[in-house]
């Protein structure tokens, strides 16, 4: 089910919803968008958390590559992200300053432990 072409959508999606649900219930706001250039980069979602501007990128894989990071930091810069987060299926959470790679759970857990 996992090479379908819809299920890399589906899985955004449900990412958005859980990160969304999850502020919610800590009764933080945020505001969530899209970002997209001209020439097709994009960023999957944009958060507005308080003053803080997060860049999120999501993966299905539990394997995103040097590049994907990559690119998160770029456009993440491109836009003045605060905040650069890639989720995806991985085990092993990486954390760095102002970026992060890091399975979904793993994220809530962490969203959870900064209030």
């Amino acid at each position: 089910m996992l090479t379908r072409p819809w299920v890399g959508a589906s899985w955004e999606g449900f990412v958005l919803d859980q990160i969304v649900s999850t502020f919610a219930q800590l009764g933080r706001r945020c505001v969530a968008y899209f970002f997209r250039t001209s020439d097709g980069a994009e960023i999957d979602i944009v958060l507005e958390v308080g003053a803080e501007l997060w860049a999120i990128e999501i993966k299905l894989t539990s394997n995103p590559s040097v590049q994907d990071l990559r690119k998160l930091e770029r456009m993440g810069d491109l836009i003045g992200a605060t905040r650069k987060v890639l989720i995806s299926r991985t085990r092993s959470p990486e954390v760095g300053e102002g970026v992060m790679s890091c399975g979904l759970e793993w994220f809530l857990d962490w969203l959870v432990s900064q209030e």
